[in-house]
């Protein structure tokens, strides 16, 4: 069942020269099923932002519209998403835990209901030991994981996450993206916008490519990385001199690598051909698998040169 599904959403701005104006987002058609981490992609003004905003209605489209779980944006129950910001900017005087009481308050959250709802938060992205730490002495990493506490505050079935991972560490990165699968394990559905493409290839199932406000492509991972497949890498464990030099000359790549040949091939059938050569030789294969492409190599191919 599609949680999310957007119709013909389009946002034009009127510049105020000459009566020009600019389409931030055209015609933009997409369904995000329940309990998927879905990848939300472009460039800068691609468009990403302004389809959050509309989604949280802290701007109006031109045209179309989208629904939260069959329910139109306007009438939408409360609390239905949770809502990460890209540069969270937090009160700096509040604990961490006066920070999430208060923005339970603002929700209406029955006061019985606040104190266990906030532990049980802090326990889940890690929190418990900076409770009573003032934000303005939190570092970056912290400051995401309390931002994230606060999103999931009434417990929304979708939850809109704007480069939550921006500016931390690697072993900040890898906390975030725990708690997102725990949220996925949660039954949460999370729109995830990001440029770190190997954060999204990691822990996105589908992903939407936008650019200059209109939809590229949306498919799932697995098949955007089958279409950026390089070719075939053969490693090879101390071929014979003729054998290693008949390889450099057919593979794009070659390189002596402790003892072992490591070449990759454009051509499946080169690949095919050379490696069964190496096995007749009696040579050790060490590897040989096709290469994987990666995301990033998908975005740069539907992207690049688009933007200019």
């Amino acid at each position: 069942m599609a949680i999310l599904s957007i119709r013909g959403l389009s946002k034009r701005y009127n510049t105020g020269l000459f009566s020009s104006s600019v389409d931030a987002l055209k015609d933009l058609t997409l369904d995000v099923e329940e309990g998927e981490i879905f990848g939300f992609l472009g460039p800068n003004g691609a468009g990403k932002t302004t389809t959050i905003k509309i989604l949280l209605r802290i701007i109006y489209p031109t045209a179309g519209t989208a629904f939260i779980i069959d329910r139109e944006l306007g009438d939408a129950q409360p609390h239905q998403i949770g809502y990460m910001p890209e540069n969270p900017y937090f009160y700096r005087f509040l604990s961490g835990e006066e920070f999430l009481i208060f923005h339970a308050q603002l929700s209406g959250m029955p006061w019985r209901d606040v104190n266990r709802r906030v532990d049980e938060l802090l326990e889940m992205v890690g929190m418990q030991h900076a409770r009573k730490l003032r934000i303005g002495n939190y570092s970056k990493g912290m400051v995401t994981r309390i931002g994230l506490a606060q999103a999931m505050l009434t417990d929304p079935p979708l939850i809109l996450m704007d480069e939550p991972m921006s500016g931390l560490d690697p072993i900040g990165r890898i906390e975030i993206r725990r708690i997102i699968m725990e949220l996925r394990e949660r039954k949460k559905t999370i729109f995830f916008c990001s440029h770190i493409l190997a954060d999204v290839e990691t822990i996105c199932e589908r992903v939407a490519i936008l650019n200059k406000g209109q939809l590229i492509k949306t498919a799932t991972v697995s098949e955007m990385l089958s279409e950026v497949a390089s070719g075939q890498r053969l490693v090879l464990h101390q071929p014979p001199e003729s054998l290693a030099e008949k390889i450099r000359n057919a593979a794009r790549e070659a390189k002596d690598v402790g003892g072992r040949l490591v070449a990759h091939f454009d051509d499946k059938a080169t690949g095919d051909e050379l490696c069964r050569e190496a096995m007749i030789a009696g040579v050790q294969v060490d590897e040989y698998a096709p290469e994987r492409g990666t995301l990033e190599d998908y975005f740069i191919r539907e992207i690049g040169g688009k933007n200019a």
